[in-house]
């Protein structure tokens, strides 16, 4: 509710407090809303250093695929990397598994019967 203030009645004195205490008012106002700025731009750069930090983890992730890619191609290709290795005098070694890449689907499917 806002007051109706009568300012012909008001002295000069008056008239200044009056002033000055709107004005008092603005401020206040204003800090309110700096101290909400402030607040907001904190958590903002606590998101920005989350964001950061993920960043960094996908980097990591992203450095190592080199090295899991070539490992794979291992698997690709066996024997071609060892050289060391004389097949008359050794007897033949079991191979490597071969990797599968098995689909993944919604609990709804069913595995058919020859999978089981």
């Amino acid at each position: 509710m806002a007051h109706q203030i009568d300012f012909s009645q008001l002295t000069p004195s008056q008239m200044m407090l009056y002033q000055k205490q709107q004005e008092h008012a603005g401020l206040q106002a204003l800090r309110q809303a700096s101290a909400q700025l402030v607040e907001r731009a904190e958590k903002l750069g606590e998101m920005s250093n989350v964001m950061a930090d993920g960043g960094e983890a996908i980097g990591q992730v992203m450095r190592n695929w080199p090295h899991v890619f070539s490992v794979l191609n291992l698997f690709d290709k066996p024997g071609a990397g060892d050289t060391s290795r004389n097949p008359a005098t050794e007897e033949p070694e079991e191979p490597l598994p071969q990797l599968v890449r098995l689909p993944y689907s919604d609990e709804k499917t069913s595995v058919p019967a020859a999978a089981r």
